[in-house]
Parts: C-alpha cells; sequence; structure tokens
C-alpha cells in the first residue's frame, strides 16, 4: 500500500470547541438542577484549573451566556446564572450552542433586514444628539479604517449604535445577539483571505455607512433604509468574490 493510499484511509477527526465544552456543561449543570436561576458560578480561574483548558475559552463561553441574558456578572461580586425560569435557560442554552453551526448567509440575512429596518427607525425618531454622536463615531471608525489599525470589530460598533438609536428595544436586543455572532464569523473570514483584504472592504464601507448617516441627517426613513440595503448588497457581492479568489474558482 502506498504512503498516499494510506493516508487516504484516515478520517478527519472534529475536535470539540473547548468554548462549547464550557457552554455545555453549564447547560448540564442546570438541567440537572446543580446550577439554579441565582446562583454564582465558580471563578475562571478555578474552572481553567478543573477542566485544564486556556481561561480565554472560559472567558469567550461567559461573555457569549452573558451576552444572551443566560449569566449576569457583577463587579466585585461575580458571574451569576440568571434569575429567570430554568425551562427559559435551558431554552436559550440550546439556541446559543444552534447559533455555533448555523448558516451564516442566512444569519447575514436576517440581520440584513432587521438593520435595513433599524436605519429606517433612525431616520424617524433619533435626537439631533444622537445625530451627532452617529457622526463621530463615524468618523473616529474611518480614522482608524484609514490608518490601518482595526477590523470587523470596529465596523460592527457603527451598527450596534444604528440598532441602540432606532428606539426598539427588542430590535436592538435581536440585532445584538445576531452581531455577537457575526463578528466571531468575521474573524474567521478576515483569518482566511487576509488583512489587506479586509481593510480594502473596510475602506469601502467607509462611503456606505456615511450615505446611511446623511439619509438619517435628512430625516428621510426611505433613503436610510435603501443605502443600509446597498451597504449589505456590496458587503456580500465583496465576501462572495473574495471566497472565489481564495478557492480559485
Amino acid at each position: 500500500m502506498s504512503s498516499q493510499e494510506l493516508i487516504d484511509r484516515f478520517e478527519k477527526i472534529d475536535l470539540p470547541d473547548p468554548v462549547d465544552v464550557v457552554i455545555q456543561q453549564i447547560k448540564d449543570l442546570i438541567h440537572s438542577g446543580v446550577l439554579k436561576p441565582g446562583d454564582r458560578l465558580p471563578s475562571e480561574k478555578k474552572i481553567e484549573e478543573k477542566l485544564g483548558i486556556p481561561r480565554g475559552p472560559i472567558n469567550r463561553a461567559f461573555r457569549r451566556l452573558e451576552t444572551y441574558g443566560i449569566l449576569k456578572t457583577v463587579p466585585q461580586s461575580g458571574t451569576y446564572v440568571a434569575r429567570i425560569g430554568v425551562d427559559a435557560l435551558e431554552g436559550l442554552l440550546a439556541n446559543v450552542l444552534k447559533l455555533e453551526d448555523q448558516d451564516f448567509q442566512a444569519l447575514i440575512d436576517t440581520r440584513r433586514v432587521l438593520e435595513v429596518y433599524a436605519a429606517e427607525l433612525v431616520a424617524q425618531h433619533a435626537t439631533d444628539e444622537e445625530i451627532r454622536e452617529l457622526e463621530e463615531l463615524q468618523k473616529s471608525i474611518a480614522e482608524k479604517i484609514k490608518n490601518g489599525v482595526t477590523s470587523f470589530d470596529e465596523d460592527m460598533v457603527f451598527h450596534l449604535k444604528i440598532a441602540e438609536f432606532s428606539k426598539n428595544p427588542v430590535l436592538k436586543s435581536i440585532l445584538t445577539l445576531l452581531i455577537s455572532e457575526v463578528i466571531q464569523q468575521f474573524k474567521d473570514f478576515e483569518a482566511s483571505i487576509g488583512r489587506e483584504r479586509v481593510l480594502k472592504r473596510l475602506l469601502q464601507a467607509i462611503q456606505e455607512h456615511q450615505a446611511v448617516i446623511a439619509a438619517i441627517c435628512k430625516r428621510n426613513p426611505t433613503d436610510a433604509a435603501e443605502s443600509m440595503q446597498l451597504h449589505f448588497q456590496r458587503s456580500n457581492e465583496y465576501r462572495d468574490q473574495a471566497m472565489r479568489r481564495k478557492s480559485g474558482t
């Protein structure tokens, strides 16, 4: 048997993500009744020592669960299980684990629909002070992008502000959850295609963000929605082209 034939007999092993391991253990502890709403979790250091994994994945698991309202960190006190029903906690945890495996394009499509609507709401309801804050934020982000010292994380700050100024708390909460997932996906995308290409796209996005803000300044909901729609369309086109170039197709 040749070396190539032998290597072909090996099967790929999918190792579990340490973040998912921590989330799953917390889910099991809640399901078994060991952890109850209001209980304080052990420190990240103690969990690190017990599980034998780096503290980074433990911290990311805690932050993800906090984003979804499952955990709550109290300064100078610790991290607690949210004071909501056990059934609700288990449902939330199941959704967190499912989101890790969901189709990325479906995630983007859902976010696009909501953000287009959010831009429309901002044009209708944002105060003059909030619009000025949005303008200043975009100037700061644009400066960082032009200096090559930023990534998709900074770009997402703009979108989170749009969600906040929509004045729709439910919309804001949903978008915050979606964007937290998108950030990790974009980091993987950046690692895949290279930082230089990412910065090229972010430079283009500056103009698109400014078009959204211009429509908001004019209090024109239709233009704000259309500008946000165009922003997502161009982002999708760029992402598709970058992946095709990477794969050589």
